[in-house]
C-alpha cells in the first residue's frame, strides 16, 4: 500500500488570507448601505416619461430607475429652491432656519443656523464619507470678509471673494461634506465658480460676464447673467470699466452639470480602484439641469442630448430647438452615466438611490427664458413670444407642460407649484422594484428614511424636526398606514397644508389672507374653491348649508394643526 502523500502548507500569505477572507465576507455582509442623493433643478412631474403620458422627452435611465424601485406619486418640496434644499439637509422646515423664507446670498450665514445637524454630518458620524456636487443653494458666507462689505451689497461681497478672499467660511465643508464641488447659487446667480470644499477654483483668474434680462409679451421674465452679444428680445448690458467681478473667467455653465458627472464618476472610479474595504459613501449629487438660463451642451459625454419636436403652428412646419427639454435629456444622460459607474464597480446593489426635484416644474413663459449661450461663439436657440393673436397658446418652445396635470407651476402653492417626482431603489435592501406608494411624503423625510434604512440610529433630540421616516412604507408600500397624516408647505407668510383628501391654502395678502379648501380625492386640478369668498375686510360671509359647514369646520381643524406646526399664531378668520 502506498504511503499518503504529505499535504502541501500553503505560503504564509495564503494562510493569512484563508483566514481573514470570512472575516472580510461578513464585513461586507453587514457594511451598511451607499446611500446617493440625485436632486434635479426645477423638474416637474410632467417633464418625466415614469409620472406622465404626455412628457415628450425619453429619460430612459430615469425611467430604469424607477422600475428598479418605489415611485411615489404624492411627495412634496417646498415650492421653491433653497427652502427644499435646506429642508432635505437638515430635516426642517424652513421657517426653523435662519430666515423664514431660507437664505440665498453671501451676507449672514447659510440657512442652517448653528448647532442644526445635517445629514450628512449624521452620515459622517457614522464612519461614512460624504460627497456634495453642484449646487448647494442654502446662501454662505464669505471668509474674512471686511466689515464694510458686510454692509455693502451682495455685488461687492462677490467682487471681494473672486478677487481677494477665495474662501467660504460657511459652506459645504462647514454641513459635514468631506469633499465637495460646489457652485453656491447655481448656474443663474454670482458668484459663477465652482469651490473645492470652501476654495474658490479659479485657475485663469476671475471677470465680470454682464447682465442680460430676457421677457415675453406675457409678462413674465427670468434674469441672469452670461456673456455675449445683443439678439433678438433680449436686453444685454456688458460691463463697464467699473463694475465687479462676478465669476471666474473660465465660466461655462453649459458644461456644468458635464462638470459634475466627471467629478461623481472620478469619486467612484477612485474608490474602485483603492486597496482594501472602503467606507460607505453619503453623497448628494444636485444639478444644474433644468434650471434657467437654458444653456444646454451640444455633446454631453460623447451622446448627442439635443430634443427636437415638430411643429405645425407655424406658416411653414419646422423642427425646433427646445432648450429646456434639451436639459431634461441632459440629466436623464446624468443620471444614465452614474448608474452605469456604480454598476461598473460593483457597488449599485449596495447603494440607495433617490432621484427627486427641489419644487415644482416651470411655466410655459419661464421655460422661453435664458434660452442663449454664456459665450459669444455659441448661437442662441430659436425663440418665439406668445403673440397675442395666439394667447392661451403654448410656444412651441413650451415642451411638454411640466405640471402634467396640476394646477401651478414652481412658486405656487398649488400641487404643480410642490408635488415632486421622488423615486427610491435599493435591491439589495429589500425595495421592491416597480413599486408604487401613494403616501404623502415630503423631501423632509430624507433624512429620518435614509437613517433608518441604514441601520443607523434616528435623528437625535431637537434635530430634523419635521423629518418622518416612510422606511416600512417603502419596503412594503401597501402593508399598514402611511407613516404621515399631514405636511406643511410652508411659503413664508403663506403657507398650504395637506391632510387626508383635504388641502388648505392661506394665501397672504399684505395684511390681508385669502383662504382656499380643496378636496384633492374629487378635485385634483383645484379647480373648486369650497370655502366661500372673502370680502374686503378679510371675513368670510355666512355659509349656508351642511356641506358648507363641514368644510369650514374642517379648514378650521387645519389651520389649527398649521399653527401648531408653525408655532405661532396664524391670522385665520374661522379661528
Amino acid at each position: 500500500m502506498r504511503a499518503a502523500q504529505a499535504k502541501k502548507t500553503p505560503p504564509p500569505g495564503e494562510q493569512l488570507l484563508s483566514l481573514l477572507l470570512p472575516l472580510v465576507e461578513s464585513f461586507a455582509r453587514a457594511r451598511p448601505p451607499n446611500v446617493l442623493i440625485l436632486l434635479a433643478d426645477d423638474l416637474g412631474v410632467g417633464d418625466l416619461e415614469a409620472y406622465s403620458a404626455s412628457a415628450l422627452v425619453p429619460t430612459p435611465a430615469i425611467s430604469a430607475l424607477s422600475a428598479a424601485g418605489v415611485r411615489f406619486t404624492d411627495a412634496h418640496a417646498h415650492p421653491i429652491c433653497s427652502p427644499s434644499r435646506y429642508s432635505l439637509l437638515s430635516g426642517n422646515y424652513v421657517f426653523r432656519g435662519r430666515r423664514p423664507s431660507s437664505s440665498w446670498d453671501l451676507s449672514g450665514g447659510s440657512q442652517l443656523l448653528p448647532g442644526q445637524r445635517t445629514i450628512a454630518e449624521s452620515f459622517r458620524a457614522a464612519g461614512y464619507a460624504t460627497l456634495l456636487l453642484g449646487k448647494a443653494g442654502i446662501g454662505g458666507e464669505v471668509a474674512a470678509l471686511p466689515d464694510e462689505l458686510r454692509r455693502s451689497t451682495e455685488d461687492d461681497r462677490v467682487d471681494w471673494l473672486l478677487r481677494r478672499g477665495r474662501r467660504l467660511a460657511d459652506g459645504p465643508a462647514q454641513w459635514g461634506f468631506d469633499e465637495s464641488l460646489s457652485m453656491v447659487s447655481g448656474i443663474q446667480s454670482p458668484p459663477y465658480a465652482w469651490f473645492n470644499g470652501s476654495v474658490a477654483s479659479l485657475p485663469r483668474g476671475s471677470r465680470c460676464w454682464g447682465t442680460a434680462t430676457h421677457a415675453t409679451r406675457t409678462g413674465d421674465w427670468v434674469s441672469g447673467k452670461f456673456a455675449g452679444t445683443g439678439l433678438r428680445h433680449r436686453r444685454y448690458t456688458p460691463c463697464g470699466a467699473g463694475d465687479g467681478h462676478d465669476g471666474a473667467a473660465d465660466w461655462e455653465g453649459h458644461m456644468a452639470d458635464a462638470h459634475v458627472a466627471q467629478a461623481a464618476l472620478g469619486f467612484f472610479d477612485r474608490r474602485r480602484r483603492a486597496r482594501g474595504p472602503q467606507p460607505p459613501f453619503f453623497a448628494l449629487v444636485a444639478t444644474a439641469a433644468v434650471h434657467a438660463p437654458f444653456t444646454p451642451p451640444d455633446r454631453f459625454r460623447d451622446a448627442d442630448i439635443r430634443t427636437w419636436v415638430a411643429t405645425s403652428e407655424v406658416a411653414a412646419p419646422r423642427r425646433l430647438h427646445v432648450p429646456h427639454s434639451s436639459m431634461v435629456a441632459e440629466l436623464d444622460a446624468v443620471v444614465g452615466a452614474l448608474m452605469a459607474a456604480l454598476r461598473s464597480a460593483g457597488e449599485l446593489n449596495e447603494t440607495i438611490v433617490v432621484f427627486a426635484s427641489d419644487n415644482g416644474g416651470l411655466s410655459c413663459a419661464t421655460k422661453q427664458h435664458g434660452s442663449w449661450r454664456p459665450s459669444p461663439e455659441t448661437p442662441a436657440p430659436p425663440f418665439e413670444d406668445v403673440s397675442p393673436e395666439r394667447s392661451g397658446l403654448q410656444s412651441p418652445l413650451c415642451g411638454a407642460n411640466s405640471s402634467a396635470h396640476l394646477r401651478g407651476h414652481k412658486g405656487d402653492l398649488y400641487e404643480g407649484g410642490h408635488r415632486v417626482p421622488l423615486l427610491v431603489a435599493w435591491p439589495a435592501g429589500g425595495v421592491p422594484a416597480g413599486g408604487e406608494c401613494g403616501d404623502l411624503v415630503g423631501l423632509t423625510d430624507l433624512y429620518a428614511t435614509l437613517l433608518d434604512l441604514a441601520g443607523l440610529a434616528p435623528p437625535a433630540p431637537g434635530q430634523a424636526a419635521d423629518s418622518v421616516s416612510f422606511k416600512r412604507r417603502l419596503l412594503r408600500p401597501r402593508d399598514g398606514h402611511p407613516a404621515r397624516s399631514d405636511l406643511l408647505v410652508p411659503s413664508p407668510p403663506s403657507w398650504a397644508l395637506r391632510w387626508s383628501r383635504w388641502k388648505l391654502i392661506s394665501l397672504a395678502h399684505g395684511s390681508q389672507r385669502a383662504t382656499e379648501l380643496f378636496d384633492l380625492e374629487a378635485d385634483p386640478g383645484e379647480t373648486t374653491n369650497l370655502l366661500p369668498p372673502h370680502n374686503v375686510s378679510g371675513q368670510p360671509p355666512r355659509a349656508s348649508g351642511e356641506a358648507a359647514s363641514r368644510h369650514e369646520a374642517t379648514a378650521a381643524r387645519m389651520a389649527q394643526r398649521a399653527d401648531q406646526i408653525l408655532g405661532r399664531g396664524v391670522s385665520w378668520a374661522f379661528l
